[in-house]
């Protein structure tokens, strides 16, 4: 009986444990529907979106590439992702609550870029400002009230 009483316990905690752990780091899908919930002029962040501020969460998106390395835009590092391809490349540039600044901890392969990809990453709500340049000599600027610390990019399917 004692055996049986050790060998319980031991399961609970042990499965009780992956659980919470594995609910923790558990990846979150969301849409741009969803982020376009927080009103940028007042501030005011939905519950929805306060439940994810911190968390893993997974949106597609096209990206709009930011920095490059000493080689050209061969890699990429940081980059801005919005729901509609080109979205981000001309003046006046979208809304805040619809362009998610994106750093990643590898750089990116720049063609992985040239279609729409999956971002995987930590959620961060506040208020980013970029300027960015174009080869062009276009100056623009963007407002983002989303900054995802990107674990994964891959292509979307």
């Amino acid at each position: 009986m004692k055996k049986f009483f050790f060998a319980f316990i031991y399961f609970l905690i042990f499965n009780g444990t992956a659980f919470v752990f594995c609910s923790e780091f558990e990846t979150k899908l969301i849409t741009w529907s969803d982020l376009r919930k927080l009103n940028y002029e007042t501030g005011k962040i939905p519950g929805s979106i306060k439940n994810i501020i911190g968390k893993s969460i997974k949106i597609p998106g096209f990206a709009v590439p930011l920095e490059e390395d000493e080689e050209g835009f061969e890699y990429v590092k940081e980059f801005l992702l919005v729901p509609v391809y080109g979205m981000c490349v001309h003046v006046p540039p979208p809304p805040p609550n619809q362009v998610i600044h994106v750093v990643v901890e590898k750089p990116v392969y720049f063609e992985t870029l040239l279609y729409a990809v999956w971002v995987t990453g930590i959620l961060e709500v506040g208020e980013y400002y970029l300027e960015a340049s174009s080869d062009f000599g276009v100056v623009y600027d963007t407002e983002t009230t989303y900054l995802v610390r990107g674990t994964k990019v891959e292509e979307y399917d």
